[in-house]
Order: structure tokens, then C-alpha cells, then sequence
């Protein structure tokens, strides 16, 4: 299998069918079954939604406007680089998942997502470097400080430059690198992939929207696991449903949250009390006590 490091750099702007990240240079290195760089490609892209580039892209990347106006258009610089790819079993790496959504965005604008299968699998490179290192994954590692961590030559080459941090993230990756922590995070590249991958979660705030069983608010005392009777209306904030419930033979009252949250694979609901106890015995005056429990359902 080839392995395939990539790194895209773009510019994003306002249009008329919303926020859009312009790619304005494809950069990629070719890894063997030993991860030795065996081949490069390189390509800036003029831009044709925003011609001029941002302030802050010019000062990051070091790309001029001089630098795009006689590249290619993406169309031909996405087929010439399919072609680099070939057409042999292949992984594409990034150092995270946001350069394949932004090449995704990009062939979706020019209605040529078909030609996104030349990608046959993709690995998550910053997950699973992390991982190797036993870093928490809910941590964010850049690439520079990735490459600080475990003594990876940087060089002298300028940073968010495609081609440069494709060959940093092809030695960060070859420097780490695990079987069984590849196996972990490589992922069929079919069109599930990338319908998943596109799936924008949300949160559902109308307590009557038909997703929502009314059996889904039947809620178990966390203490002895019995029903509880619900003793207030719902309240809506912070995308959960709140109400006051009691459990007759615990004598508790809860201040519960109910959130209801539509994922790719369905409808998760996840659950969170809060024990209520009175100040004053026996005014209906309460306060909230205790630390939050929450169970999903």
C-alpha cells in the first residue's frame, strides 16, 4: 500500500453560499511500506471565489497573490494530483481531519465529488501519533509541537507551507509509528466515510419534535432506580430539558436534564441529576447541592 502525507493551504471567505475555504496550494509526499519518501508534489492554485488573499493568510503562509495568478485552476491541479496518486491501493494522512473536509468542500463546489475515491483510506495522522505517544486524544497537539515533543528535525523550511509540513508530518509519522495504532484510526474512505465525516451534529431544543418519545422523559431515581414522578414543567437552556422530579420512596428531589443530541447513528439522550435539598425544613424553598450525575440512555 502507498501511503500518501498530505497538507493543503487555503483561503477562506464569505460567499453567497456561505463560508468557504478556498484551497491555494496542494502539497503532498509519497511514504513506501518502510516510510521512506519516495516521491513529492507540490502545486499552488488560483483562486477563482476570492482572488485577493487575506491579510492574515499572506503573513501565515508567506503565499503572495504573485505567487497563485499563473498556477492552475483546481480542477486541473486536483487531476494532476490524482494522477501522481495512481491508481494502486492507497492511505491518505493528514495531520487532522481538517485538510480531507476542506478537499471535500472544494470537489463538492466544482461538482466533482466522485473524484474524491482516487483516496482509497484515511488515517487521522495527529490522532494517531498521539495515541502512540500515549497523549489524550481530547488534547490537541500542532504538528510543531508534535515534532518538539519527540525530537523530530523541523528544519529551516517556513511552516504552513504544504509541501513543508506534508515532509514534517511524513517524519512525525514515521518516527511513531505503531501497527496496531494505524489499525485504529485508518478508515475505509467509501461514501459512508465521508457522509459521516460531514454530518453536522445538533442538539434538539423543541421539547415536542417528533424524534422525541414522550417515554424518552420517564426518568429513574439514580439513587434506587425506581421511577420518579415529575413535579415541575420543562424549562429549555444550555440545549437541555430541565424539570424537577421526586422519588417517593427515596424522598429525593432531582433537578433533571434531559439532552437530546441527533448524530450520525441516531438519536443519543443523555441524562443528568442534580439533587435539590430544602434550606428550611419544611418551606418549599430549595437549592441545588451535590455534584451532577449523568448517564447516557
Amino acid at each position: 500500500m502507498k501511503y500518501i502525507i498530505l497538507d493543503l493551504e487555503w483561503n477562506g471567505s464569505n460567499t453567497d453560499k456561505g463560508y468557504f475555504n478556498e484551497i491555494i496550494e496542494f502539497g503532498a509526499v509519497a511514504l513506501d511500506d518502510d516510510l521512506a519518501i519516495v516521491g513529492e508534489f507540490q502545486s499552488f492554485v488560483n483562486p477563482k471565489v476570492t482572488k485577493k488573499l487575506r491579510g492574515r493568510i499572506k503573513e501565515l503562509t508567506h503565499i503572495s497573490n504573485d505567487d497563485l495568478k499563473n498556477a492552475g485552476s483546481f480542477v486541473s491541479v486536483f487531476r494532476r494530483f490524482a494522477a501522481w496518486i495512481g491508481e494502486e491501493d492507497n492511505c491518505m494522512l493528514s495531520w487532522g481531519n481538517a485538510d480531507i473536509v476542506v478537499l471535500y468542500e472544494n470537489l463538492e463546489r466544482y461538482e466533482m465529488l466522485d473524484e474524491i475515491f482516487v483516496i482509497r483510506n484515511f488515517c487521522d495522522a495527529q490522532l494517531m501519533c498521539q495515541q502512540a505517544m500515549d497523549i489524550p486524544l481530547t488534547k490537541q497537539v500542532g504538528l510543531s509541537a508534535f515534532a518538539e515533543l519527540t525530537q523530530v528535525e523541523i528544519g529551516d523550511d517556513p511552516l504552513h507551507r504544504a509541501i513543508n509540513d506534508s515532509r514534517l508530518t511524513a517524519r512525525c509519522v514515521a518516527k511513531v509509528f505503531k501497527p496496531e495504532c494505524y489499525a485504529s484510526f485508518v478508515r475505509k474512505a467509501d461514501r459512508e466515510f465521508y457522509e459521516r465525516m460531514n454530518f453536522k451534529s445538533y442538539c434538539i431544543q423543541d421539547i415536542n419534535d417528533e424524534l422525541i418519545k414522550p417515554s424518552a422523559f420517564m426518568t429513574k431515581c439514580p439513587e434506587c432506580g425506581r421511577y420518579m414522578k415529575r413535579i415541575s414543567s420543562y424549562s429549555c437552556r444550555n440545549k437541555k430539558h430541565y424539570a424537577s422530579y421526586r422519588c417517593r420512596f427515596c424522598r429525593k428531589t432531582y433537578q433533571v436534564g434531559h439532552m437530546f443530541k441527533m448524530t450520525y447513528d441516531g438519536l443519543e439522550h443523555k441524562v443528568n441529576y442534580r439533587q435539590i435539598v430544602p434550606t428550611i425544613e419544611p418551606s418549599g424553598d430549595e437549592a441545588a447541592v451535590g455534584s451532577e450525575v449523568t448517564k447516557g440512555a
